[in-house]
């Protein structure tokens, strides 16, 4: 049974450079054999959380809109890659709208007191990939702290990032040293059963 990676393109921009780090890494994980799902969060409506703690009855989200056909893949796959890029010192609001619609995986465990991975299933890994346009030396640092709040809810294990600063216009992304190696070597090591 192959692995499941599932890569989330969580920037507004179609293609554009985060995307296309996202890109290279699914590629390198089919290549190594696993089964690739991606979701574009631009082409899903997801609403923001509207903090009813509706889930915290059962675990499942009140809110009816595109998050029900990402829910099954953020607790199934073996691997997640979240490519997000920075926005205004955080990160993209498509991505953050969409951890913060991963409470009903917060009330699974915090509230119901239940595990959200069956005992015994192989660790999950995931991979950030982000570019910002600025080379302040703080503008990952926001989104970082998101993304590891968001690998402790969905009992992910950090297995690697790709953090590219002065990266803005379309098609930047193409020039920047050992990018495109990274993100492969990412996208291979994601792809290993465990």
């Amino acid at each position: 049974m192959s692995v499941e990676v599932l890569g989330i393109a969580a920037s507004p921009r179609r293609k554009g450079n985060t995307e296309t780090l996202l890109d290279w890494a699914l590629e390198a994980a089919a290549e190594a054999g696993a089964q690739v799902v991606k979701f574009r969060l631009r082409e899903l409506e997801i609403n923001p959380c509207i903090a009813c703690d509706g889930c915290f009855d059962d675990g499942a989200c009140i809110v009816e809109d595109d998050m029900e056909k990402l829910y099954p893949h953020l607790k199934g796959a073996d691997s997640i890659i979240l490519a997000a890029p920075i926005f205004s010192m955080g990160l993209a609001a498509q991505a953050k709208a969409m951890v913060d619609r991963c409470q009903p995986f917060w009330a699974v465990k915090y509230v119901l007191r239940r595990s959200l991975i069956p005992p015994g299933r192989p660790e999950r890994m995931g991979a950030f990939l982000s570019c910002a346009g600025t080379r302040y030396k703080t503008v990952f640092d926001g989104a970082r702290q998101v993304v590891r709040y968001f690998w402790h809810v969905l009992e992910v294990q950090p297995a690697g990032e790709i953090l590219c600063p002065g990266v803005d216009a379309k098609g930047e992304i193409n020039d920047y040293p050992s990018a495109r190696e990274v993100a492969r070597d990412i996208g291979r090591r994601l792809a290993v059963s465990r």
